[in-house]
């Protein structure tokens, strides 16, 4: 059990049993503020003799005063452990615990003298004194006094068994030994807690008027004085005679005489007040989250009277209560905690007055009790009697196993009967009755208001209802919001729905609209906690440990209570009884019942956010309706005031008055006008009630009534609500009810900061809403072709939603929103859209998630980029639209993109920002391309040579942003690829179509070789991969372009001859090499064929016949290694001629659109290159498209080139034999080389007209070994 700040410390738990021992810090622990500590030089109290068990009341104590001073070691002797008897094995366990008290210190006890007579009034009679509260005669306690107790600490329900008053609890456990008694309490259940009050049946049913309490009044005299034999026994009246008043007043003037006042201390100073005495749990929720309190006069069934002098949690056994007391406590000397009791020497202590005092001293843990003996109000004599020993005394003796077992048994009895939380219960016994009677109220008020024949009757006042409803509602309410403000609040989930739910089910929301809107709000908060995280929304299971918050069974009642008793008190059985000799009978087993936990809040996520939204929506709407009354109200109250003033007015001339400006119909001439919405919020400035203000984005402001907070917060937690709800379904892949709830969130975030009457300026809009609508543009947008049932999705509305919706309405119209979500027309629209989110997300956001924004604003700008530049490339190839028409589209990608590189700027995203240069590189290859005249010759033009050497530009630029492969290496090889490409178009065109008119000293073909070797730079043929192939061709191309331009320089004769003409056959061998190794027969056949070219210009103006046949035999070597080049062809050949069908033939054209597939960002790094990968293998398939040549066009070339390879062969073989045949004649060994150049002539002929490949195939296939021995013939010689 905690304690508050100024109590001592706690009861001690050994072993089984627990033992209290009253030390001077238990003893501070009875007041309030302990910490001061205040020297008393006072009289000591007489040493007492303790009296045996005995010893009769006559005997006196000593007058002699003991000189033992009031030390430490006397007060830890003195140990109370609750033992009963020494030599007896039964223990009581009781143990009190100090709540608050209104008391500030132990007063000391004055002993009077003998004879002092206690009827003259001291000098301080009925003063107040700060160590000590004494009884009044002329004050009295509220009526019901534990609400008022439950009120001041509501930590200590659920944790308790009952709260009661201490008088409440003694006559309780006092029926079985007074059975003439007379009983009459009304029981509430909040939780496992039972409040216990005093009913007056005589205040309440008999002197009120008969529209009070009407309900309960004709129960009970319909009901109950009908079954009872003497009615007068119910009719009890509190006795006022003149002896109980005597008697009152003569107990009080004896205890102020019994104040030392000259021992009495100086008052302490008045300390600061940080936080009320009765606050035991330090709130974990800031202020500004606070719900408004009940009124006061709500909070309890009757106006509050004066309060206790003290509260306890008293723990008597098993079972734990809180008490309101106001037993007064002295102390002095040897005693430093007593109690005072004066006694009337002519009677005897009855046990009824025993159990009384042995109980008061248990319930504050006073370990002795000093008596006072008197004779017609003269002091005769003290006696100093134990605590243990007071249940063995003489004339009062009595059992406290008896006293624990009627505690356990009725406690037991209320429990499996008043099981019902929010109904009140009758606890009644008529005088001489052995049965003890248990009413459900709030039953018998709902049949009070049904007439016979079933119709309801007309209630004519208020009071016809139960007059416990409301307090009980707002005591669950105020229990609830004091759970939810505690540290352990995320244990008590459960429990605190279930009071919520209790308290909303007890309030009409018509009567009560702030106290209803806010239990809506708690729930809500509750579903949906406030500090939930909407990108990564996760919500556990809540179930409370204990389980004190529902509707309980008992079974261990069947030991005290008959077969008869044991119904349980229901609408159909109102009533339950129990007879007073059960409640005598050993209670053996745990007084507590077995509670049923509070069902846990379990569900889906979007389960958790419906249920929350559907308690803003009520709470809204109790806020609207009550609202809307009160402007009605005032309204009226204006209307009436209007109308009897303008009567005034008409019977009175309307007069000037002194000091009054009389009023013109003019406006000020600086005056602004009045738009008519007035700003709820205060200043922040200045300083306005905590209570009283929101929280908004880590900004807190004060607003002006409680209506406006709840508005606020509830707008805020349906915005939060949305939200989630919007990022569930976009992680379910709903976008179109995602879109909708994220519309939803923004126009109540609107709503929200139309309430506070600020500017969006002052409230910016979340940047996560805003982010996660850009995330939902985008993610339409690639799933285009499904966007029919997100729009379907998008137009749906629940009845929840559509009472959301005219809330907000009537708040904040959406046409003046600021910011509203729609859905796109098109990929274009839905691109722009979640552009434009992103943009305004980075305008609120922290640095964090500026690094995310800006990657993702990145993204989408490359994304509408390249679909501007698709756009601008399918008109000017589709429709045949000029360059300069869409020129415009063009301009927009550009700056879009330039966009996207200064935000991957931003975070230095080295990808992503060479990635976005590589397709402006792109984009600016697309404009040199449509930017080509199409009337008049091919030319390369100036516009073609700018937009060419801006794309080198951008590619310089990535690879700079890169500058190695180990950064990225899937973007490195694509820029590479990229700009390689680019240096080899622009070559090839200029190579191709030179300018026709060029500038003085500019050399075309120096211009196209420089290009062409920076393009074959960046073809690495020898790394494996993907790309090897399209790097090796490009290379072989590149190789046979240079040797081009080298070759034709040997035709003009520029240059060293001897050394360009070894570059043209060194680029045309490895131009060759590539070839072979991609075994393509064109171009091994074209590159072969060139080479022949490049050496039949050399046999011009060569006389010499060895360099002649030199010459020849390399062209024959040449055209022979074409074997495989001819193979290729064969088969290709022999392939389309078994072709059934070529429908289905790939074409070369597929490769260039394949190869202009833009490569764009990908929204996740982890798939950002996958575009990329799927663009590479398209090139690649398309190159081995066109490597296989199996189309017309391919056969075609084939063709033409085979017929130019059978020519060359032919002319080289008789210029051989024309040659060897002019020196055989001067050599007859040469005869044999004539006859095999004849062979090899011969097989170069197709005389069996087969295809020409499959002939010039097995041509070259006999002439290679032929052409080996005219070789070794020839080196022999």
């Amino acid at each position: 059990m905690e304690s508050t700040d100024g109590e001592a410390e706690a009861t001690k738990v050994k072993d089984e049993d627990v033992e209290v021992a009253l030390t001077p810090r238990m003893t501070n622990s009875l007041v309030i503020s302990p910490s001061k500590t205040v020297a008393r030089a006072s009289q000591a109290l007489s040493p007492i003799r303790k009296p045996s068990r005995n010893t009769s009341h006559g005997e006196f104590i000593s007058q002699s005063k003991s000189q033992e001073p009031y030390n430490q070691a006397n007060i830890d002797a003195s140990v109370y452990d609750g033992n009963l008897n020494e030599n007896q094995d039964l223990h009581i366990h009781s143990a009190a615990v100090v709540k608050s008290s209104e008391v500030e210190f132990p007063v000391q006890f004055h002993e009077l003298q003998s004879n002092t007579d206690l009827k003259m009034p001291p000098s301080n009679w009925l003063q107040e004194h700060t160590s000590i509260r004494l009884p009044n005669p002329t004050q009295k306690h509220a009526d019901f006094s534990s609400f008022l107790m439950a009120h001041q600490f509501p930590d200590c329900i659920g944790e308790v068994d009952v709260i009661s008053d201490a008088e409440n609890i003694k006559k309780l456990l006092k029926i079985p030994y007074n059975p003439k008694s007379h009983v009459s309490m009304m029981i509430h259940r909040v939780g496992k807690t039972l409040l216990i009050d005093e009913f007056d049946v005589y205040k309440y049913l008999l002197r009120q008027t008969e529209k009070e309490w009407h309900w309960l009044r004709r129960f009970f005299f319909e009901h109950v004085l009908q079954s009872l034999t003497h009615k007068e026994n119910v009719l009890v009246r509190p006795n006022k005679s003149r002896n109980v008043v005597q008697s009152r007043s003569l107990l009080s003037k004896f205890l102020y005489h019994s104040i030392n006042e000259e021992a009495r201390p100086a008052s302490p100073p008045p300390q600061p007040v940080t936080e009320s005495p009765v606050s035991v749990r330090r709130p974990s929720l800031p202020m500004n989250e606070m719900m408004p309190e009940p009124p006061l006069e709500e909070q309890l069934p009757q106006p509050s009277g004066q309060s206790f002098t003290r509260n306890v949690v008293w723990n008597f056994e098993d079972l734990h209560m809180l008490i309101g007391t106001d037993l007064p406590i002295f102390g002095g000397g040897t005693h430093p905690c007593v109690s005072l009791r004066l006694r009337d020497m002519s009677k005897p202590i009855n046990i009824l007055t025993g159990i009384d005092y042995w109980l008061d001293n248990l319930m504050c843990n006073v370990p002795e009790v000093v008596m006072c003996y008197h004779l017609d109000g003269i002091v005769q004599k003290y006696e100093l009697i134990k605590t243990e020993d007071l249940p063995h005394m003489c004339d009062c003796h009595f059992s406290p196993r008896l006293v624990r077992d009627v505690a356990q048994n009725i406690l037991s009895f209320l429990n499996s009967k008043a099981t019902k939380e929010g109904h009140t219960y009758w606890l009644f016994k008529g005088k001489d009755d052995d049965i003890v009677k248990l009413y459900d109220l709030t039953s018998l008020c709902r049949e009070g208001r049904v007439s016979v024949d079933g119709t309801e009757e007309e209630t004519q006042t208020e009071d016809s209802g139960n007059p416990f409803t409301i307090p009980v509602a707002m005591l669950f309410y105020r229990v609830a919001k004091n759970m939810r403000a505690s540290e352990d609040a995320h244990t008590k989930i459960a429990s605190i729905r279930a009071l919520l739910k209790n308290c909303l089910t007890l309030l009409d929301k018509n009567e009560y609209p702030k106290i209803v809107s806010s239990a809506h709000y708690m729930l809500s908060d509750l579903y949906v906690p406030q500090d939930i995280d909407p990108d990564s929304p996760v919500l556990d299971d809540c179930s409370d440990e204990d389980s004190e918050w529902s509707s309980t069974v008992d079974s261990d009642d069947e030991d005290c209570c008959s077969k008869q008793d044991t119904q349980s008190v229901t609408p159909a059985n109102p009533s339950s009884t129990i007879k007073v000799s059960s409640l005598c009978k050993p209670h053996t087993n745990k007084t507590q019942s077995h509670y049923y936990k509070a069902p846990p809040l379990l569900g889906t996520l979007e389960e958790r956010c419906q249920c929350a939204l559907n308690h803003v929506v009520e709470a809204l709407q109790c806020l609207h309706t009550s609202s809307t009354r009160e402007h009605e109200r005032s309204g009226t109250k204006r209307n009436k005031a209007t109308g009897v003033s303008r009567s005034q007015d008409e019977q009175e001339p309307k007069m000037a008055r002194p000091f009054h400006p009389i009023p013109m119909p003019y406006s000020p001439l600086n005056g602004s006008p009045d738009n008519g919405k007035k700003a709820l919020v205060v200043a922040k400035e200045r300083s306005a009630d905590d209570h009283l203000t929101v929280s908004v984005l880590c900004q807190q402001y004060s607003v002006a009534s409680w209506l406006d907070k709840l508005n606020i917060l509830l707008l805020r937690k349906a915005s939060l609500v949305y939200l989630v709800m919007a990022r569930t379904n976009f992680s379910m892949k709903r976008y179109g009810l995602a879109l909708r709830y994220i519309r939803f969130s923004l126009h109540a975030w609107h709503g929200m900061a139309c309430r506070l009457g600020l500017e969006e300026s002052d409230v910016p809009i979340p940047c996560q809403a805003l982010t996660l609508a850009g995330d939902i543009f985008y993610m339409i947008l690639k799933v285009w072709e499904e966007v029919a049932s997100h729009i379907d999705d998008y137009n749906s509305i629940t009845a929840t939603n559509q009472d959301m919706l005219t809330l907000l309405e009537s708040i904040l119209p959406a046409q003046e929103c600021s910011w509203t979500i729609k859905l796109p027309c098109d990929t274009e629209e839905a691109l722009a859209l979640s552009c434009l989110s992103f943009e305004k997300a980075l305008s609120a956001a922290d640095p964090q998630a500026a690094m995310v924004l800006s990657r993702r604003l990145g993204n989408v700008c490359n994304e509408l980029g390249v679909m501007y530049m698709n756009q601008a490339a399918k008109m000017c190839e589709e429709k045949n639209i000029g360059f300069q028409d869409t020129e415009e589209l063009w301009q927009r990608s550009a700056e879009i993109l330039n966009r996207g590189i200064e935000y991957f700027s931003r975070v230095s995203d080295v990808a992503n920002i060479a990635l976005l240069h590589s397709n402006t590189g792109r984009l600016l290859r697309l404009c040199a391309f449509y930017c080509v005249p199409k009337a008049g010759p091919r030319e390369f033009v100036n516009p073609e040579r700018y937009y060419y050497d801006q794309a080198i530009k951008e590619y310089q630029k990535a690879l700079e942003i890169l500058k190695s492969r180990k950064r990225s290496m899937e973007i490195w090889d694509l820029v590479v690829w990229e700009y390689g490409t680019t240096l080899y178009t622009m070559a090839s065109l200029l190579q191709d179509h030179p300018p026709l008119v060029t500038a003085a000293g500019e050399d075309v073909a120096r211009e196209v070789l420089d290009l062409l070797t920076k393009a074959l730079k960046y073809c690495d043929v020898k790394i494996p991969g993907v790309r090897q192939p399209l790097y090796q061709y490009r290379a072989a191309v590149i190789y046979m372009r240079i040797a081009g331009i080298y070759h034709n320089a040997v035709r003009q004769g520029e240059g060293e001859m001897k050394n360009t003409k070894h570059l043209a056959q060194l680029n045309y061998s490895k131009a060759a090499t590539l070839f072979m190794q991609l075994e393509n027969p064109t171009d091994i056949l074209k590159v072969q064929l060139d080479q022949a070219v490049l050496i039949e210009d050399q046999l011009q103006g060569i006389s010499n016949q060895q360099i002649l046949i030199k010459l020849h035999l390399s062209i024959l070597q040449l055209l022979v290694d074409c074997v495989p080049a001819l193979k290729s062809s064969e088969a290709s050949a022999v392939a389309k001629v078994n072709q059934t069908s070529t429908d289905n033939m790939p074409k070369i054209s597929s490769c260039s659109h394949n190869q202009n597939k833009q490569v764009g960002a990908n929204m996740d790094d982890r798939s950002k290159y996958r575009e990329n990968n799927n663009a590479c293998s398209e090139e690649i398939s398309c190159q081995n498209e066109y490597l296989t040549y199996e189309d017309e066009e391919s056969q075609e070339k084939i063709r033409a080139l085979l017929v130019v390879f059978e020519k060359k062969i032919q002319n080289s073989l008789m210029a051989l034999i024309k040659i060897y045949s002019s020196k055989s004649k001067k050599s007859s060994h040469l005869g044999n080389d004539v006859s095999l150049l004849r062979e090899m002539y011969s097989l170069s002929l197709n005389m069996q007209s087969l295809p020409l490949a499959t002939h010039l195939l097995n041509a070259t296939t006999a002439i290679t070994p032929l052409l080996s021995q005219l070789r070794t013939r020839k080196r022999q010689l």
